[in-house]
């Protein structure tokens, strides 16, 4: 890791400690109050639909960079250039390998949970998100390595602004389903720029995975321990969508 002394360490660990709890009473605050409004004016097989088309995409986020980012920030040695721009390389061809089969059967997925229109478009909507997500991993995983966890929040706390202040906004103008993919959109793309400009990086494409063999070994194994979470949580709300009416999920 970065060459710092114990009292930057301690310093630093002091402030995240602090921005990461600021972050989450924040964010839990924002959701808190958008959960509420949203089931004034959203019905719950609204809220079941997204619950459901989210856990699709959340199953493939388990599979986009095999554990590459956990690697880079545990890396005790400086992260050279190449790495990161082999990891993102590597990153960026499993997001494609995932969302190139997902949105060439995006049609029968969406027939299969007897998805509406809009429910159809919160779908593709997700499936972008979950691309934009990739983009920032190195920035993201620079910051964590850094210490930099005031900075790593700002980001965090702004497209959670975004996401519930349109989630309010445009559920009490009567947008439906519609409401969570403005949402998510907004988030996402705000999110994106945010990370960039608070952590620019020299990002670039390499095909030398070589340079990055040692982090993938040790990858693996560490993203195969969340295969339990993805069961548990994810998966179950996959299934039960299919065999549960969206307004029982949505309860």
């Amino acid at each position: 890791m970065e060459d710092f002394d114990i009292n930057t360490v301690a310093r630093r660990s002091v402030q995240g400690v602090f921005a990461l709890v600021s972050r989450t009473f924040l964010i839990q605050i924002l959701s808190i109050v958008a959960s509420f409004i949203l089931t004034l004016y959203l019905d719950p097989a609204s809220f079941g639909i997204f619950f459901v088309v989210s856990s699709i995409v959340i199953f493939l986020n388990y599979f986009q960079d095999i554990g590459l980012a956990a690697a880079l920030i545990q890396k005790k040695e400086e992260v050279s250039k190449e790495e990161l721009r082999a990891t993102f390389t590597l990153q960026q061809l499993l997001v494609l390998a995932l969302i190139i089969p997902t949105l060439l059967f995006s049609k029968q997925i969406a027939d299969f949970y007897s998805l509406s229109h809009d429910g159809y478009i919160l779908f593709l909507a997700l499936i972008g998100s979950f691309f934009l997500s990739s983009l920032r991993t190195i920035p993201t995983v620079i910051m964590e390595r850094r210490l930099d966890f005031n900075k790593l929040v700002i980001p965090q706390i702004v497209e959670n602004i975004f996401y519930n202040a349109s989630l309010i906004i445009f559920a009490v103008s009567g947008f439906g389903i519609t409401t969570f993919t403005i949402a998510v959109i907004s988030r996402s793309i705000t999110g994106l720029i945010l990370t960039y400009i608070i952590q620019p990086w020299p990002i670039g494409i390499s095909l030398n995975f070589g340079a990055i063999k040692k982090l993938i070994s040790f990858g693996i194994p560490f993203q195969a321990n969340n295969i339990l979470a993805l069961i548990k949580d994810d998966l179950l709300i996959v299934y039960i969508g299919k065999i549960l009416p969206f307004a029982q999920v949505g309860y």
